[in-house]
């Protein structure tokens, strides 16, 4: 029994390591997926697609003369995407200068970058005046000869949103080592490993279970511990989002 014991803790563990690794992968490879690559620049993302391995280069610093004005149909913005600004004063640099007649406020720098696919990019500008920001939303279209923006309204105060419509036919382009990234196979063959341990944790667990003489439902090796796992990662998620929220969880004493 106590031999049958030790391999049940065994393939446990086992199981808790392989999914907790596959848990890692998946949001490893969530944020790398939304992010742009080494050598990227403010005005320039290159980017690889996890779903296909191929990468891309998106720059926007030929898509107008810069800084650029934005049409608008109050404020005029000056948008300097690849370097800053005076906005207000000589010290005060901005990748987004806001303009009134007699004013001017800074609406942003610091930019970040995020990808959601080969035609689809978000800039993000913060930091500006009174807690000004900017987002700046690129969208690919074969419908166009040339790059065009547009501004949005001010949905959330002091948050200023434009779209920059740009053609596909001639960016973003691929990469010339498009395909060349093998980390799609290496999450394949790391998904299979870990759906092959699962499955062998399973069967080897549930013929010693049924050897020891368990029968029905209770075959399952830890069977506790699946019953408690959605209990479990509730629990993980509030005790993460926790400081988001203003709450804290307190604990009884022993």
């Amino acid at each position: 029994w106590d031999r049958v014991s030790g391999h049940v803790i065994l393939f446990e563990e086992m199981a808790s390591v392989l999914i907790w690794a596959a848990l890692f992968y998946v949001l490893l490879q969530q944020a790398r997926s939304q992010i742009c690559g080494k050598g990227s620049t403010a005005c320039k993302c290159l980017w690889t697609d996890p779903k296909t391995s191929k990468s891309y280069t998106l720059d926007i610093s030929n898509f107008f003369k810069y800084p650029y004005p934005v049409p608008t149909d109050g404020y005029k913005y000056n948008y300097s995407p690849c370097a800053t600004i005076s906005c207000g004063s000589p010290t005060t640099q901005a990748n987004v200068c806001q303009q009134s007649t007699t004013t001017q406020y800074n609406c942003g720098a610091n930019p970040v970058w995020t990808v959601t696919s080969s035609t689809h990019y978000i800039i993000k500008y913060t930091g500006g005046t009174v807690g000004r920001s900017t987002i700046v939303t690129f969208i690919g279209s074969s419908s166009i000869a040339a790059a065009n923006a547009t501004a949005v309204a001010e949905v959330v105060p002091l948050q200023y949103n434009f779209t920059v419509t740009f053609p596909t036919a001639v960016s973003p382009t691929a990469n010339p080592n498009s395909g060349r990234d093998r980390s799609g196979y290496v999450g394949f063959i790391l998904i299979s490993l870990i759906f092959a341990a699962l499955v062998a944790y399973f069967v080897v667990g549930a013929v010693i279970m049924y050897n020891n003489g368990t029968r029905g439902i209770e075959m399952i090796p830890n069977i506790g511990f699946w019953k408690d796992l959605p209990f479990l990662i509730k629990d993980g998620v509030l005790f993460v989002l926790s400081p988001c929220c203003g709450q804290r969880f307190s604990y009884t004493k022993m």
